[in-house]
């Protein structure tokens, strides 16, 4: 990284956005390993913006940028191109950010907001009153495992969506299906979790929660 710097000067920004992932990408796979200095050059900028969005602190970026392109350098030769090189990349920067935010929140309760209100929206209200506290608290745990009942596509574009705080187009990358495909997922989701959740909002037993 510091040989990427030193050298930054060599490029402009227009410049590199000129040059031809493709072509790089060939020569790497080539045998040329020097070339990927170039690629670090031109999307360093642009993955540390994502990696900070989603952890919000500077050392933390630092380590996640280095452990984004340590790993797209380790599994370069074996990239596809079943998509853009930035596309496969941002993926990784982001299923580093996961993994991090994970390691971090292993026990964080979902912040859900009303769910019966719209699609959009999760059950859990981002203000709760005192009185509400231990009910929000036996909520969060039925939401979670109301979730771990859906199928696994839904589940996983679900969490990704509200656990994680990305955006439907983040979200998109990294299972790598349109917008479009996310945002039906997460409408059958929201409607399932709808329906597992009625009973409780109606105070009635979730027979499948006591099954769990």
């Amino acid at each position: 990284m510091q040989e990427t710097n030193r050298n930054m000067d060599l490029f402009a920004a227009d410049e590199l956005e000129k040059i031809d992932d493709d072509e790089l990408v060939t020569q790497f796979q080539n045998g040329d390993k020097s070339v990927f200095n170039t690629l670090v050059l031109k999307y360093q900028n642009r993955i540390a913006k994502l990696i900070y969005k989603n952890t919000n602190d500077a050392e933390t970026t630092k380590d996640l940028c280095q452990e984004t392109f340590l790993k797209a350098y380790k599994s370069l030769p074996k990239f596809k191109r079943e998509s853009a090189f930035y596309s496969w990349l941002y993926r990784i920067a982001m299923n580093c950010c996961i993994d991090y935010v994970r390691q971090q929140n292993r026990r964080k309760t979902v912040p859900y907001d009303e769910l019966t209100a719209s699609p959009e929206e999760i059950l859990i209200s981002k203000y709760p009153s005192p009185s509400h506290l231990v009910e929000m608290e036996e909520l969060g745990d039925i939401i979670n495992k109301a979730v771990d009942q859906l199928p696994t596509k839904q589940q996983r574009v679900f969490r990704l969506r509200y656990e994680q705080k990305l955006q439907i187009k983040e979200v998109a990358v990294i299972i790598n299906r349109s917008e479009g495909t996310v945002k039906t997922h997460l409408h059958h989701a929201h409607k399932r979790l709808r329906e597992l959740l009625r009973p409780y909002l109606e105070n009635r037993p979730l027979e499948w929660h006591n099954d769990a």
